[in-house]
């Protein structure tokens, strides 16, 4: 979901192109970093409520949290920080190919390939090996390891053996710090694209 919902940040940035609202403000003396961080903010507040409404919607249907109103707010955290490379993904896709249907379908065809080549649906020991190997380097795999571990209050990360922390942690901070690299290592790409384009080539 949280894949889903950051598409159309990108989508929105197209829409900004389109409309010449983009184009006022490449022109403008703002600094661009600070347009990419407060387009970020608005897309991870809307995908924050998003998190939270379908957690509170499990529960109500009877999933429990084990690890109770932290490990739900850590979820939500989670689901922000899983969210926030493919918002930048997909703006940067935005500012390159300045289309909407280009951008939708270049997030698509990385989004749903991702889903289904990690541990988001069967364990990665039920999946063929191919896949095992594929899952280890795919970001999606470490941000439902975490956000599960939280649910059932349990380490469940198996594409990184960390033992140096208690249960759940030893799949938490795993998957939070690679995600955390990755959002800022694709944020400053996003931030370099923002900062290289000019007025002309938004017409």
């Amino acid at each position: 979901m949280s894949l889903a919902a950051a598409v159309t940040s990108g989508v929105g940035l197209v829409n900004d192109i389109e409309n010449g609202m983009f184009e006022k403000v490449l022109v403008s003396p703002m600094n661009r970093t600070a347009v990419f961080v407060g387009k970020t903010a608005a897309e991870v507040f809307r995908i924050a409520v998003q998190v939270a409404i379908i957690l509170g919607l499990g529960v109500v249907l009877g999933a429990e949290i084990a690890t109770g109103l932290v490990g739900a707010a850590g979820i939500v955290a989670i689901g922000i920080l899983f969210s926030l490379w493919f918002v930048a993904l997909s703006n940067a896709l935005a500012v390159l190919t300045r289309d909407q249907e280009s951008t939708i379908i270049g997030a698509n065809l990385l989004q749903f390939p991702l889903l289904f080549l990690s541990s988001a649906f069967l364990p990665l020991a039920a999946l063929p090996e191919w896949i095992q190997t594929v899952a280890m380097v795919n970001p999606v795999t470490y941000g439902v390891d975490a956000a599960r571990a939280l649910m059932l209050d349990r380490d469940v990360m198996t594409v990184i053996e960390v033992t140096a922390f208690d249960g759940a942690l030893n799949s938490v901070l795993p998957g939070v710090a690679v995600l955390l690299a990755l959002a800022l290592g694709l944020g400053a790409v996003t931030v370099t694209l923002l900062t290289r384009a000019t007025s002309s080539d938004v017409r």
